[in-house]
């Protein structure tokens, strides 16, 4: 009897067939799931398909409700079933798939912790800058239709972080921590960053581009460049270390971290740098960085290889 693997796996078959099978897969599998969900969700939560668009408008109580229901099915439609299935069809072997998760040591996890502490005032630097941007003229239509976008987005994420309930709390952070965490990386680092490097034949490109596409698939123009450093970081993170879960675990505390803080209502951090000026906060980040550089360089040491090439230093 033959080897049941060769039937659905694509493992040898050319770079860019597994490219083009991998997104295939996640649009066809994302929309139908997604669609069903939809549908079942109207349903049960009462909502009139002639005005499903008003939700994103209208922030009422079931609305937001449902809201969380759809970042919910969303994430489980186009990340974490499609990346199971593409596991799958892209490993050689089973074994192949858990070479990526291995049991992080306390010492992994304290320097992840630490590195995304680092990492805040980095990406809320960048995010300064990045909002500033301006677009010629002659591109200010687009502009206006980036900054709307970029304002409906912020709104979204304010009208769903905002409740008292920590019950609320626990499924906010489901929605935009565990489950981003979790179906992200796993597409992202585990499937995308892995096809580029095949395709490009170079570690470093492979993680720049995953990162740019990481960030450019957010749709969310005004946090492009914290959002690419977040790509790089996390990138980096798994090439260094060969460890899937630390990327998902600096995910996750990126985007946890702000929700509770919203929920105790703290200052954020745009409050804790708003007096301060660019220049200062620059050199402010000498610091933060020298300590992301050391993090990254004990994982190179400790593990001695490249993850995306599986050779030996």
């Amino acid at each position: 009897m033959g080897d049941n693997n060769t039937d659905v796996s694509i493992y040898e078959r050319s770079t860019l067939v597994q490219l083009y099978i991998s997104v295939l897969t996640i649009l066809v599998v994302g929309m139908f799931l997604f669609f069903v969900f939809v549908a079942a969700g109207m349903i049960f939560f009462g909502i009139d398909i002639s005005k499903i668009g008003d939700i994103y408008s209208n922030h009422g109580e079931s609305n937001i409700a449902f809201l969380r229901y759809l970042l919910i099915t969303q994430q489980i439609s186009f990340f974490i079933i499609p990346s199971v299935i593409l596991f799958r069809i892209l490993k050689p072997s089973c074994n192949s798939f858990f070479m990526d998760f291995k049991t992080p040591e306390r010492t992994e996890i304290v320097l992840v912790v630490i590195l995304v502490i680092c990492i805040f005032p980095v990406t809320y630097f960048t995010g300064q800058i990045n909002s500033g941007m301006h677009l010629p003229d002659w591109l200010s239509g687009i502009e206006k239709w980036m900054l709307e976008k970029e304002n409906d987005a912020n709104g979204l994420i304010e009208s769903i972080i905002s409740s008292d309930s920590f019950w609320i709390l626990l499924l906010n952070i489901l929605i935009i921590a565990v489950l981003p965490a979790i179906g992200e990386e796993l597409i992202f680092r585990g499937i995308f960053q892995k096809i580029f490097y095949k395709l490009f034949k170079s570690d470093h490109l492979a993680i720049w581009f995953t990162a740019f596409l990481f960030s450019t698939l957010h749709l969310q123009f005004y946090g492009f460049l914290p959002r690419l450093i977040l790509g790089l970081v996390f990138g980096y993170l798994f090439y260094f270390s060969g460890n899937l879960w630390l990327p998902m675990l600096a995910h996750f505390l990126n985007n946890a971290v702000p929700t509770i803080a919203s929920y105790f209502q703290r200052a954020d951090k745009a409050d804790m740098f708003e007096n301060i000026s660019l220049w200062k906060q620059l050199l402010g980040l000498l610091l933060p960085i020298i300590v992301i550089i050391i993090i990254f360089n004990y994982f190179r040491e400790k593990v001695g290889k490249g993850v995306l090439t599986g050779k030996k230093k």
